[in-house]
């Protein structure tokens, strides 16, 4: 059976005159959904020259704000996979990391967050109700030292100038979502922001900025597509390691599956929505081959080269198809006139 090309959504009027202002929206994934978006990504490059760290706005949720911040950053993602090979790389990354930051040790809170599990309860939204569940989990007992490590790098260079660095979280209490980075957001060291946005409830513990705690914004969208709303977008591209319309092995279908098809039905949602304000829209998600490198585990780290390998070959196959044509003309043609005027400087 033919494979289904990624999905392009473009309005009538696109148009292709000037260089757009490109979005690029990086979802949640675990460590395995880190590694496919550095593959990802890594196709694109080859099949454009587009380089992703010179998106206008870059949004990352949980995996997405790791790869995100790197890029950000300027900091090659696929260096991830040295800490992924090597344990004492990252326990040297991980004590840089923390090296005399004040270690606050929770207790063991059964709910982890009542009002959240009780504000979502009595929301109208059959999304928020399920996810408000998280809230009567235990508090996670993981610290995100991990997340600190391999970000360290990038975090060390503070918040981006020459870009938008969009990191979507929850508020650990209400359930909604903030994204730090943006106007509007309370400050926050982006140390922290990236390690809230990856704080899985009931996993890794949540995370003070400010007087209130944060935990991963895949409680909102597992994509949060649309915090690009309104950004002024002429092209976003999406990246979503949970989403797919293939499926695996058997017991992957059976395990991944649903999670899968409603990830995949609120990305189209919330991509709608920029449509609907002239976006261009370019969603590329895993492929069969990427669903069984990546496996069941979606924080399993000995799959990683396998993983961006494989993303390496599938993305770029599907880039290759039709359905993506217009998306990459247009990245193509952000690539070339970057090209332009740095030949000219």
């Amino acid at each position: 059976m033919k494979r289904p090309g990624p999905s392009v959504d473009r309005p009538a009027d696109a148009s292709c005159g000037t260089p757009p202002r490109v979005g690029l929206v990086l979802g949640a994934g675990g460590t395995v959904g880190i590694a496919w978006l550095v593959g990802a990504l890594e196709a694109v490059r080859r099949q454009t020259g587009w380089d992703a760290a010179s998106a206008d706005i870059i949004s990352g949720t949980s995996a997405g704000s790791v790869v995100g911040a790197l890029l950000a950053a300027r900091i090659d993602p696929a260096t991830l996979l040295d800490m992924a090979e090597d344990p004492a790389a990252l326990d040297r990354a991980i004590t840089a990391a923390t090296a005399g930051r004040e270690h606050r040790p929770r207790s063991p809170a059964w709910p982890g967050s009542l009002a959240l599990g009780l504000t979502g309860l009595l929301s109208s939204d059959p999304h928020r109700r399920l996810s408000s569940l998280t809230g009567f989990l235990p508090a996670g007992p993981r610290s995100t030292g991990d997340i600190r490590g391999i970000t360290h790098a990038a975090a060390a260079h503070g918040w981006p100038t020459h870009t938008q660095l969009w990191l979507n979280t929850c508020d650990y209490k209400s359930g909604r979502r903030v994204t730090f980075g943006r106007d509007g957001a309370p400050e926050a060291d982006l140390a922290d922001a990236i390690a809230a946005s990856c704080a899985v409830p009931g996993y890794y513990q949540p995370v003070d900025i400010g007087d209130r705690s944060y935990v991963d914004g895949g409680l909102w969208s597992f994509t949060n597509a649309d915090a690009l709303s309104g950004a002024g977008c002429d092209l976003v591209i999406c990246l979503s390691p949970t989403s797919s319309r293939e499926r695996g092995s058997v017991l992957d279908t059976a395990l991944c599956g649903p999670l899968r098809a409603v990830t995949g039905q609120r990305l189209r949602r919330e991509t709608a929505v920029l449509r609907a304000q002239g976006t261009e829209v370019l969603i590329l998600e895993p492929s069969a081959a990427d669903l069984g490198a990546m496996g069941i585990n979606p924080m399993g780290i000995s799959r990683s080269r396998q993983i961006i390998e494989t993303a390496v070959a599938s993305v770029g196959q599907d880039l290759t198809s039709g359905g993506c044509a217009v998306g990459l003309e247009r990245l193509a043609d952000v690539a070339a006139g970057a090209a332009r005027v740095v030949a000219a400087a």
